[in-house]
């Protein structure tokens, strides 16, 4: 079996191969396959990046239906003529009506070497008889989108600009950024920021006033919006050559344009070969999830690079290879990972075995190649003890310093557990193994436990109970504990905990109940963290419900809040907890009185140490709705006094008023549960779990 040092050294060397190997193919002969990595995330960006219309731009189209080649031509000369009577800055005729070498030049074509600047595309007919030209070509990638296109273009063994430069050069306060000098430089284009439109008609009958083109630069066309789009942009826009000229002339002249520099191109090559070098250092010999968090750290960066590149500095930097190749290569060490992860399961099952069979030493070597999980603590714990059962305490010492070592300085088992005084906590209580601490209650503390017979996870309830009670107490509350515990097994109900166990031992009293993986409901009453109002009501129908279950079975609750409510995020489930503190309210027991619970949640007949009846957790329950709604408890007050005045006398503020989004059958449902009389209230937790969830249905 090859060592831990030797797997980590083969795994690097995988990892290191396959990562050169996906560089090498990636960035070589495969990598028009992959350029789609690239475009991915540009295209995403891009599409958010911010763009302007050209500064005075307007287009006018002219309607092409029902008209010759001849009837199009005549109009673009009455347009030009009339855009020269009103003194228009330049005109660009992005897509002119085609023409052959043999059509003769309208009569109009004289005005293209006029004083008003004309730009036509440069291989155009008209383009014979102009002064200024640029060429205007698409070279759209692969998948059909438009994303780059030349400013400069090498024609017979000379440079000319294209369209959209020509355009702007013919501005005589045009200063120029330097970059678009190079004849190999390119930009990129983003999204489209539309440019107002007039149809030609409208300018030809008057009806659109000299002052709206004034000094403006006009496209004219007869390329109507969509129907004539001759190339689609990596925002999905579909565009004419009059609105892709208009955006590249828009990003020229603001300064605005993206493009690659030629840095950026050595970025694009060494990012990924250190990729491949962390790759190897950090992904193997890590745990599943260290490996996730890892890849997701170094895409979350790069993806951030590329952004911030692209939105502020507007330089384009493909990642979306280099992304791809450390996301194959994380996938690779996961899966290494799990290679690693069922030696250790086996190990763990041979030093169970050889545990089992009082092998303690063969057991503690298997243990040793296993990852420190609590689960392997946990059996660490059993095999220490195992030593000292066998008189080998320095064996046992060094299971528990090989414990200490392995966990980073967490807590051993000698001293994770205690009551917060000065006598620590039993390892074992029972057959119980105490695991660590979950709470401390207003009696004792609860912990996390396991029932070695069937290796299930328990919450441990315990009560140090002949500290609690003076000598003439301690019987009666000996008898009272365990009877609580012996009414509470008799509940079984999806959303109560249920109680498998009690007993006592080393003069502590415990009870071993059902564990949930979930946090108190008291994390929401935070004003700050409030749960959405329906899930809210939902989770107080189902504690409800829960109470209806347990009142037919003759137990009341007597200490329903936030904090006995335990809920499950990932398993969306709600129980309710502590129904130790219930009394059986039969024919024999009568006297309830106050004995244990919060004030603040307690109910009037309750504080009064009158009779109770499951009315009063549906009192309590209203108090907790109120506190998960708004963020405080309905009744509030400095001393007790005040606040039994409160309770038993005064109604809470609606909460419809207090929170966005609760509708106003909320304030009814609140006003029946929060009733100082019991008979006004619900009849019982099914009609207000029914009630609750009608309200639901209105919540935000």
């Amino acid at each position: 079996m090859l060592s831990e040092k030797s797997k980590v050294h083969r795994d690097r060397l995988v990892v290191l191969a396959f990562a050169s190997m996906l560089l090498v193919l990636i960035y070589g002969p495969l990598a028009v396959w992959f350029f789609a990595a690239d475009r991915f995330l540009y295209d995403i960006f891009a599409s958010n990046a911010q763009s302007d219309p050209p500064e005075n731009a307007v287009i006018i189209s002219i309607d092409p239906d029902h008209k010759s080649q001849e009837e199009i031509l005549t109009e673009y000369g009455r347009l030009l003529k009339i855009l020269q009577a009103h003194n228009v800055r330049r005109v660009v005729l992005a897509e002119p009506p085609a023409m052959t070498a043999d059509d003769a030049f309208p009569g109009w074509s004289v005005m293209l070497s006029g004083q008003l600047p004309i730009i036509v595309p440069a291989n155009h007919r008209l383009a014979d008889v102009a002064n200024r030209t640029g060429v205007f070509m698409l070279r759209p990638d692969p998948d059909d989108v438009l994303r780059r296109s030349r400013l400069w273009h090498l024609e017979g063994g000379s440079l000319r600009p294209s369209l959209a430069l020509a355009t702007a050069l013919t501005s005589p306060d045009f200063a120029a950024d330097p970059r678009v000098r190079h004849s190999n430089f390119e930009i990129y284009h983003s999204n489209y920021a539309p440019v107002q439109r007039l149809a030609s008609i409208d300018v030809l009958t008057g009806n659109v006033p000299p002052s709206e083109m004034n000094g403006k630069t006009i496209f004219v066309d007869a390329a109507p919006k969509l129907v004539s789009a001759v190339a689609v942009l990596p925002s999905g826009q579909f565009l004419t050559s009059s609105e892709i000229t208009a955006q590249l002339l828009a990003d020229i002249e603001q300064r605005r344009t993206i493009f690659s520099p030629v840095w950026s191109r050595a970025v694009e090559w060494l990012a990924p070969v250190l990729l491949v070098i962390i790759a190897a250092l950090l992904l193997p010999n890590r745990n599943r999830r260290d490996i996730i968090l890892i890849a997701i750290i170094v895409i979350s960066t790069m993806v951030l690079m590329e952004a911030l590149f692209l939105l502020i500095g507007r330089i384009r930097i493909d990642m979306g290879r280099a992304a791809f190749i450390f996301v194959s290569t994380s996938i690779l060490s996961w899966w290494l990972a799990d290679t690693v992860r069922k030696a250790a399961v086996n190990a763990f099952k041979r030093g169970s075995d050889f545990l089992a069979a009082g092998r303690l030493e063969p057991a503690f070597a298997e243990f040793r190649r296993c990852q420190p999980t609590e689960t392997v603590a946990t059996a660490m714990y059993k095999l220490s003890l195992a030593f000292e059962e066998q008189a080998k305490p320095e064996r046992a010492e060094a299971v528990i310093k090989w414990m200490k070592k392995t966990r980073s300085g967490k807590s051993s088992p000698k001293n994770k557990f205690s009551f917060g005084g000065k006598k620590g906590a039993p390892q074992q209580l029972g057959r119980y193994v105490i695991e660590r601490r979950l709470g401390r209650g207003a009696m004792g503390a609860v912990y996390l436990a396991r029932d070695p017979r069937i290796n299930r996870p328990v919450a441990l309830k315990v009560i140090p109970i002949e500290n609690e009670f003076e000598d003439e107490e301690l019987e009666e509350a000996r008898l009272r504990f365990f009877r609580e515990a012996e009414s509470a097994g008799r509940l079984t109900h999806p959303n109560i905990i249920t109680v498998f166990d009690c007993g006592e031992d080393k003069q502590l009293a415990y009870i071993a109940m059902e564990y949930l993986q979930g946090i108190s409901l008291t994390e929401f009453t935070d004003p700050k963290k409030l749960l959405a109002p329906n899930k809210a009501l939902e989770l107080c129908a189902r504690t409800a419900e829960a109470l209806d279950y347990a009142h037919n079975q003759g137990l009341i609750h007597r200490d329903i809040k936030p904090a006995n409510l335990l809920y499950s995020r990932r398993q969306d489930l709600l129980k309710v907890s502590d129904f130790g503190l219930a009394r059986v309210t039969d024919n024999n027991q009568t006297k309830t009185g106050i004995l244990l619970g919060t004030p603040i949640y307690m109910s009037p007949e309750q504080l009064n140490a009158e009779t109770l009846t499951g009315h009063s957790d549906l009192f309590s329950l209203g108090v907790t709705l109120y506190e998960l709604m708004v963020g405080e408890v309905p009744f509030k007050a400095s001393n007790i006094a005040v606040l039994m005045t409160k309770i038993t006398t005064e109604d809470p503020s609606p909460v419809s008023n207090r929170r966005p989004g609760v509708p106003p059958s909320v304030d009814t449902v609140l006003s029946k549960a929060l009733a100082k009389r019991p008979e006004d209230r619900f009849a019982n937790g099914a009609d207000m779990a029914i009630a609750l969830r009608n309200c639901a249905k209105y919540a935000a």
